[in-house]
């Protein structure tokens, strides 16, 4: 499989993935998709008022459920409140194409990143912008109004600095990293989710660093990135609400689950489901035959990645396996502890990770499949991932409609 016809599958990949994005953008009535109200309120009250909402406390009508939120994407969305009424019964639909767009600009993203790290396997290159561009509750989510499309495309582009930065010269300037620093804040100011890259960047400050002055001059260029773009909002929360970090909205009386072994099985199982393939404003569409799917497709990849640790292969540098391994690890513990204090096993959450897990699937199908049978792989998993997209689009117009 050469470069040229990894390319044509990118431009094909964008073009459906932006046609499915539409879709679903079409076929979800307006504010059937999770917490979709309360993200539009909150633009809508930065248009309006020109300053940042404080939540009340208890917080219970939907429109301030989600106003404890970090501000960038409801800035960048609330000069098209104006236009949410040209389109009769669909004031959703400019700030569903507004993710749309950045959901588009996260899938080259995942092109350029893949063809650094992996450049002389254009079969990976393309399964990653699959992944990217394709994974059912992703696809459906970045059609819909929420910050968790701007922080997974700032993640993204995070990653992708990072990868530059390792593998070329420009790991030796120390200013880079605080531009990468600047990405970082940028997707913190997006969704707190997004907290999984500082812990990767962080990892690769030390992993390439000559010496402790090198690493503490690279981590002070880096924290000063993150803390100039995002520290103002951690010292409001502070003003404001009497603590440093607002993480969930009040108003609901819930307590933290038991750990047990069953419970925290469970919403694993949970969070595994969600990731892949959950839909509607309460998730009250999933589908058990797509789950059956994902699970054989996750379990294929993890024995590839298996194969490809007893093998000591060296597709990728050991530094950024380890970044990504630990940005994964930590999105992980993050979701699974807010599913325990909090009743909310959602793996959307997971998606500023996406890019990764995206890399460890292509890496380890890679490292299975012989070269001869590329293409036969390809083409199965792009017409699988398809295909899941235009089975659920056509249930949810049976559902709705």
């Amino acid at each position: 499989m050469s470069q040229e016809t990894s390319r044509k599958y990118f431009f094909a990949i964008l073009a459906l993935a932006f046609a499915i994005r539409v879709g679903y953008a079409f076929v979800t009535p307006p504010f059937q998709a999770p917490d979709e109200y309360s993200h539009f309120s909150y633009a809508k009250f930065l248009h309006d008022s020109r300053q940042l909402p404080v939540q009340p406390s208890p917080a219970l009508a939907p429109e301030y459920l989600e106003m404890h939120q970090p501000p960038l994407f409801y800035a960048v969305a609330a000069p098209l409140i104006p236009s949410t009424k040209l389109v009769e019964g669909r004031p959703s639909l400019p700030m569903r194409f507004l993710n749309i767009l950045f959901a588009m600009l996260t899938v080259c993203i995942a092109y350029f990143f893949a063809s650094t790290v992996l450049p002389h396997s254009p079969f990976a290159v393309a399964v990653i912008c699959t992944g990217v561009a394709f994974t059912p509750t992703y696809s459906y989510i970045s059609s819909t109004i929420r910050n968790g499309v701007l922080a997974t495309f700032f993640a993204s582009l995070g990653y992708y600095l990072c990868a530059k930065a390792v593998l070329t010269e420009e790991s030796q300037k120390n200013a880079r990293w605080s531009w990468i620093g600047v990405v970082a804040g940028l997707a913190i100011l997006s969704k707190l989710t997004a907290v999984a890259f500082v812990f990767a960047a962080g990892m690769l400050i030390l992993a390439t660093s000559r010496g402790w002055r090198a690493a503490l001059q690279r981590s002070a260029w880096f924290s000063l990135g993150l803390f100039a773009t995002s520290g103002w909002w951690f010292v409001r929360n502070w003003q404001v609400y009497g603590h440093w970090l607002k993480v969930v909205e009040t108003g609901y009386d819930i307590s933290a689950a038991p750990v047990t072994w069953e419970h925290e099985r469970y919403t694993f199982i949970q969070i595994f489901k969600t990731f892949w393939a959950v839909f509607g404003r309460v998730n009250e569409l999933y589908f058990a035959d797509i789950y059956r799917f994902y699970w054989w497709f996750a379990g294929i990849a993890a024995i590839g990645l298996l194969h490809y640790a007893f093998k000591g292969r060296k597709d990728l540098p050991a530094t950024l396996v380890g970044s990504m391994a630990l940005a994964i690890g930590v999105s992980l513990a993050c979701t699974m502890y807010y599913a325990h204090n909090y009743d909310s096993n959602q793996g959307r959450y997971m998606f500023p990770v996406l890019l990764p897990i995206a890399t460890f699937i292509a890496v380890g199908l890679n490292s299975l499949v012989p070269a001869r049978f590329h293409r036969i792989v390809l083409d199965v998993v792009l017409f699988a991932f398809v295909g899941i997209n235009l089975v659920v689009l056509w249930r949810m117009a049976a559902f709705y409609y």
